[in-house]
């Protein structure tokens, strides 16, 4: 009966076995705690098969000393592994029907960052706590930071201003130079094929989740433009992550004459480094942007089989109104994406606030590229991660809005 969070403490162990440390006696030192680990983990996996959870309490507690006693310069590299320690802790010893010793380390749990909100709601283990008014305090603190739907439900309401400003927003022309070598180059005309407006949409989403393959971890090229990564990708057998396979569709829309945005979506948590980048693309039929996700080959539908706007997809998580992710939406190839997952956990996480470019063309992020690049953030009621309306650092300029309508405007003629 391994448990979810077990799971991703010896995941998360696995991981830190490629850390590199500043010298050698850091690399030593954690090259003995991540030896330990190892056996420890081994023997865990034996004792939870037997269902040995006294054993069990013993194994996690000493992992926990031999983290304390590692050096103030290393410990930090394996912080990320003990809110699911002192969380399977409260289990095992709620197994064992010690109460006290599971409600304190359940604490300790939620102190530490414990966000798992949707298993340890539903987790069997926790039975013998649930009605107690600390477990109850815990819980709570724990449903704060992880239960992404209903934070979502809590941002508060934009702001529509009643006089629309100027659009700062600007498309390039399907007839710029790079977007017709592109064009050429890959055969998009056929990618897109002879359908109608929303068939071309999703043959390119799906050309562009294929042509490379996503990684997050990977770091970013210099060159940021849907010719250079696909070269690259090809040369280095690499992949990319959200933000630059967003590029890559982008490209391809704008190529083919559609007006795209590249679209990042962010989480509340200012400590939280996961986001998730996506795009958009317009639609002249159905007059709104549409929700395209490359990275899983995604699109959102409501129940009556409407594609949909991000702003549509936002407002229908905080609702509870039904959403249709399609059917082969994937990560790689390799694992199939559920309404459950995508949506209602990570992709309600990541639809707290959103920023978009001011600009959509060629290059825009490319390093070697000197030019000013200017963002506008769209964040609910009072939150904002700015200090002002405008914000600028060098050829950065970011701007502050609580306006959907502004934000979402639809694009101007070229």
């Amino acid at each position: 009966m391994i448990k979810l969070s077990m799971k991703k403490l010896l995941l998360a162990i696995g991981i830190c076995l490629m850390v590199t440390v500043a010298n050698a006696q850091q690399e030593q030192t954690a090259s003995d705690f991540e030896a330990y680990a190892a056996t420890l983990t081994k023997n865990l996996n034996d004792l939870n098969n037997k269902k040995d959870y006294q054993g069990l309490i013993t194994g996690l507690e000493a992992y926990e000393a031999r983290y304390q006693q590692l050096p103030a310069s290393v410990k930090p590299k394996y912080a990320g592994n003990m809110p699911d320690n002192y969380y399977n802790l409260a289990c095992f010893y709620a197994l064992v029907n010690n109460k006290d010793k599971a409600i304190s380390n359940f604490g300790r749990a939620a102190a530490a960052g414990y966000s798992n909100y949707q298993h340890m709601a539903t987790d069997p283990d926790l039975n013998l706590l649930r009605n107690d008014p600390k477990f109850k305090v815990f819980a709570q603190q724990i449903r704060d930071r992880g239960d992404f739907g209903y934070i979502l439900k809590k941002a508060g309401k934009y702001q529509v201003q009643p006089e629309q400003k100027s659009s700062p927003f600007t498309y390039q022309n399907a007839s710029d130079s790079n977007l017709i070598a592109f064009r050429k180059l890959f055969n998009l005309d056929s990618i897109a094929g002879a359908g109608t407006e929303i068939s071309k949409f999703k043959n390119l989403l799906n050309w562009a989740h294929n042509v490379v393959k996503h990684d997050g971890s990977s770091s970013n090229p210099q060159a940021q433009n849907a010719i250079d990564l696909i070269a690259i990708a090809k040369k280095e057998n690499r992949g990319f992550n959200c933000r630059m396979m967003a590029t890559i569709l982008k490209d391809a829309y704008q190529a083919m004459g559609y007006f795209s945005r590249v679209v990042t979506c962010m989480p509340k948590d200012t400590a939280d480094s996961d986001c998730h980048v996506i795009n958009v693309v317009w639609s002249k039929e159905k007059k709104k942007w549409l929700w395209m996700d490359p990275t899983f080959n995604a699109y959102v539908s409501n129940d009556k089989g409407e594609l949909l706007s991000i702003e549509e997809v936002r407002s229908s998580l905080i609702a509870e109104k039904p959403l249709v992710l399609n059917e082969d939406a994937n990560w790689n190839n390799q694992m199939k994406q559920t309404k459950a997952n995508y949506l209602d956990h990570y992709m309600s996480k990541n639809l707290y606030w959103i920023q978009v470019s001011t600009k959509s063309e060629w290059n825009l992020e490319t390093s070697a590229v000197e030019k000013k690049v200017s963002y506008i953030n769209l964040y609910p009621s009072q939150y904002t991660t700015l200090k002002g309306l405008k914000v600028s650092s060098g050829n950065l300029i970011k701007y502050a809005t609580n306006d959907p309508a502004y934000f979402w405007q639809a694009p101007d003629k070229l």
